[in-house]
């Protein structure tokens, strides 16, 4: 049940009033290797627990890179954040396009690749990954990386392994895409997979409509080695969902 590495991002799980040390070492027992998106305050607590601190997010859900007006004031701020997460140990750094408000894809595209070959020295120097996000536009209205051939190309376009793709499973079966196909395909540039069901973004243990069991088998088997983050919405108890979420992962990986 350890064939694969599995992570649970902050902002699903964590509960104000939750005590750190307590909900971490719960995360480690259960099998968890790392956590995502953490505040810092919580850092230490995780670490002490034994788990990992994958990612940090840059600004940019909305307005991005995709927007050159925005480049003077927004990769500025990503600079900081990429030394921010370096200094703190944390291995990637999540950016994104932006909403399109009226741009056509191909001019974001481009603008993306611009901002993202000025932030690339900046990664390098930092011994980080900038990871890139595609989200579904149904949560995420009007965004404009809501492909994984946008995510894909951009990474192949930068052409470092500095600069690669989050993928996400959840976002990608709403848009209709063939996430094995996908996964497989490209594997090159993934530094990182989500994980949840559909409907409901739930936890992947539960009936929906996304075969996770088999996604996780064929993109294991197809070499993928980073980790599975388990981003989904709680629907019961949180734990127990978390276990089941992880055994159904670990199980298919072996």
């Amino acid at each position: 049940m350890t064939s694969i590495k599995q992570s649970a991002p902050d902002w699903c799980f964590w509960r104000d009033g939750d005590e750190p040390a307590e909900y971490y070492r719960t995360l480690r027992e259960i099998g968890y290797g790392a956590v995502e998106m953490v505040a810092a305050k919580r850092r230490a607590a995780a670490r002490a627990a034994g788990l990992d601190i994958l990612n940090q997010c840059a600004p940019g859900t909305q307005k991005g890179l995709n927007r050159l007006e925005l480049h003077p004031s927004l990769l500025p701020e990503i600079v900081k954040t990429i030394e921010d997460a370096a200094r703190d140990r944390i291995g990637h750094v999540i950016v994104f396009s932006g909403n399109r408000e009226g741009q056509d894809d191909e001019t974001g595209w481009k603008n993306c690749l611009t901002g993202a070959r000025a932030l690339l020295p900046h990664a390098v120097r930092c011994k980080l990954t900038l990871i890139f996000e595609m989200f579904n536009g149904f949560d995420h209205r009007d965004y404009q990386a809501d492909s994984s051939r946008y995510g894909f190309e951009l990474a192949r376009a930068v052409g470092d392994e500095h600069f690669k793709v989050l993928y996400d499973a959840y976002h990608m079966h709403r848009m209709g895409e063939d996430i094995i196909a996908d996964l497989t395909g490209n594997l090159d540039v993934v530094a990182h997979i989500h994980l949840a069901g559909h409907p409901g973004r739930c936890c992947p243990a539960l009936p929906n409509e996304i075969d996770t069991a088999g996604i996780v088998a064929a993109v294991h088997k197809a070499g993928y080695r980073g980790y599975w983050g388990q981003e989904f919405i709680i629907q019961g108890d949180r734990f127990d969902e978390l276990r089941r979420a992880f055994e159904l992962a670990a199980a298919a990986a072996c």
